[in-house]
């Protein structure tokens, strides 16, 4: 259809402008002059014309293409998403079960009239942190199902780094170090709590590592612009050489015997809330890890 109207077009055209130039030379000189500046006319019309053809064309299959690459990449992410949500839910939902029993265990160990009161108080502890366990398994569970924005809850920052400090300070990696907590203002934004917990779990636990287990780590909270900053600080030797591009590599790892999965699921965390986690050197003098979170709910990036 094309072909056929621009040969329709192009020969109308030579046939109608022939004729009105014959009309208007007075000699074969001027009508040679006539033909000449039409022809180059008709060549840069119809170049003109097939390069905005072209262009029109280009950028539609251009947008088209876009288009198909982002819906794959929505189509991928739901997928990995949905996997990722299913195998959260059944590690929860085995490890709840296991974690029923030490509760019914430690219950038990709390009844029994001979335990000394340090021993007492030791078991109320374990008590204590087999409950927040339990409600970690369960907000897992749910969170594997739906990380909806909607699901989200207003959390304050201070409250929750000081929840999780003081839930951590009998692990082993931790009971000997200063930690200590720098949140001169309340923050308070929407959030999974689940994955903060974890977020503030595994880079406590990294920073502990990293200082031997005897340094000084500080959990700052600070606001910039329109986001808050989660910085977990620490005075150990920093990132060795060349590891700073492999950070959220799964399975990269300088532990002996590390998995190398803490930090991608810090990443994921963050990237839960349209967030981002960013490494530098810390003024302490070892590694400085910040989580940046929007203060106002945004999609999963």
């Amino acid at each position: 259809m094309i072909a056929g109207a621009y040969a329709s077009i192009a020969g109308a055209y030579i046939v109608v402008s022939g004729a009105i130039a014959r009309s208007l030379a007075g000699s074969v000189e001027e009508l040679e002059r006539l033909e000449r500046f039409k022809g180059i006319a008709f060549v840069a019309v119809t170049a003109l014309g097939l390069f905005l053809v072209a262009h029109v064309v280009l950028r539609k299959q251009l947008a088209d293409a876009e288009e198909a690459a982002r819906a794959r990449e929505t189509l991928l992410k739901s997928e990995r998403t949905a996997l990722a949500g299913l195998f959260v839910s059944s590690i929860a939902h085995d490890a709840n079960n296991i974690s029923q029993v030490v509760g019914s265990t430690l219950n038990l160990l709390a009844q029994e009239g001979g335990l000394s009161a340090e021993n007492r108080e030791g078991v109320r502890d374990a008590q204590h942190a087999m409950d927040s366990l339990n409600k970690l398994f369960r907000d897992l569970k749910e969170m594997g199902r739906n990380r909806d924005v909607s699901k989200r809850v207003q959390g304050e920052l201070k409250a929750m780094v000081e929840r999780i400090v003081g839930l951590l300070r009998g692990h082993s990696a931790l009971k000997h170090c200063q930690v200590s907590v720098d949140a001169p203002e309340a923050v308070a934004l929407p959030v999974f709590p689940v994955l903060i917990d974890q977020v503030l779990i595994n880079l406590l636990i990294n920073a502990a590592e990293a200082t031997g287990g005897r340094g000084r780590i500080e959990v700052r909270v600070r606001v910039q612009q329109n986001e808050a900053r989660l910085e977990v600080h620490d005075d150990g030797q920093g990132l060795p050489e060349g590891m700073e591009a492999l950070l959220f590599k799964p399975f990269a790892t300088t532990k002996p015997h590390g998995t190398g999965l803490g930090l991608v699921s810090v990443r994921e965390c963050a990237l839960a809330h349209g967030g981002r986690v960013e490494y530098a050197r810390s003024p302490l003098g070892g590694a400085a890890f910040s989580v940046c979170l929007p203060l106002t709910a945004q999609p999963a990036a």
